[in-house]
């Protein structure tokens, strides 16, 4: 990435190539050794690791998975997103079994940038939709 990025064009990167393409071998670079996730779900690790786990995670779930960036503001040191992640449920979520189905959920984050890579992080996802529509509940 880009020393002249702004943090904007840094969340948007992330984003699209990790994210949404599932390249584990790009965190390292954009997200710092001291990082700290301070919204992290029972049993998930609130470090850089954790993003790793997360991220891989999420693909082996959701097959076609895309992420659909609806807003990406930044003030300084942060920058919130809000975003829609798509593609079918074609792998275990958190103990739920595939269902097969296509689902959609919504996540807004808070990122605040140290010298240019991810330092904290804060999120809202709209899990219950997601459970919902993987069939956990009915």
């Amino acid at each position: 990435m880009n020393e002249q990025a702004s943090n904007v064009e840094r969340m948007r990167f992330f984003v699209e190539q990790v994210q949404e393409k599932g390249r584990l071998e790009l965190i390292d670079e954009l997200v710092r050794s001291d990082f700290r996730n301070h919204t992290v779900e029972p049993g998930q690790r609130a470090d850089r690791e954790g993003v790793r786990e997360t991220v891989a995670a999420l693909h082996e779930a959701f097959s076609e998975l895309r992420v659909e960036v609806l807003h990406c503001v930044g003030d300084g040191h942060l920058v919130a997103t809000h975003k829609v992640f798509r593609g079918r449920h074609t792998g275990a979520w958190f103990g739920v079994p595939p269902s097969g189905n296509p689902v959609e959920f919504r996540v807004m984050d808070m990122v605040g940038y140290r010298n240019g890579q991810l330092a904290e992080h804060w999120a809202v996802a709209d899990a219950l939709s997601l459970l919902r529509q993987t069939g956990a509940l009915t």
